[in-house]
């Protein structure tokens, strides 16, 4: 299941603060607990192949630039070129295959809150070149 939420931008005397994760949001986080914060970079036209995690679950915000997410139910937009006051939270539960394309002439950048955290000795990445080899090799 994907669920996408609205997250504003706040207003500070420095600029501006945007809040992907707050403890104190429980109905709106469903006792989400992010493990690790990383941040990705997608050049010009650059695609992901369709990831899926079986354990992980994905919470990504685009913080620069503009994001396409594809999933098996529709596509998505996580864009902060044109965003005034909010953006898009995408909240994907384990076992939901996404792919990513940057849909900006410039590099974007997403933010990604996935619990629980990536480990090199317990990898939980499968990848696929599309949705075609998804549906023949299901992990």
């Amino acid at each position: 299941m994907i669920k996408i939420k609205k997250i504003k931008k706040i207003e500070t005397k420095d600029g501006y603060m945007l809040p992907v994760y707050k403890d104190w949001e429980k109905d709106v986080n469903e006792n989400h607990v992010p493990k690790m914060v990383y941040a990705s970079y997608l050049l010009p036209g650059t695609k992901k192949d369709i990831i899926l995690h079986k354990k992980r679950k994905t919470y990504i915000a685009c913080i620069f630039g503009s994001v396409k997410v594809e999933s098996l139910e529709k596509e998505y937009i996580l864009d902060f070129e044109n965003c005034k006051d909010e953006i898009n939270l995408l909240m994907a539960e384990p076992g939901v295959p996404l792919k990513f394309e940057n849909n900006s002439e410039n590099m974007s950048i997403i933010l990604n809150c996935p619990s629980p955290s990536w480990h090199p000795d317990d990898e939980d990445t499968y990848k696929y070149k599309n949705w075609k080899e998804y549906h023949e090799k299901k992990t």
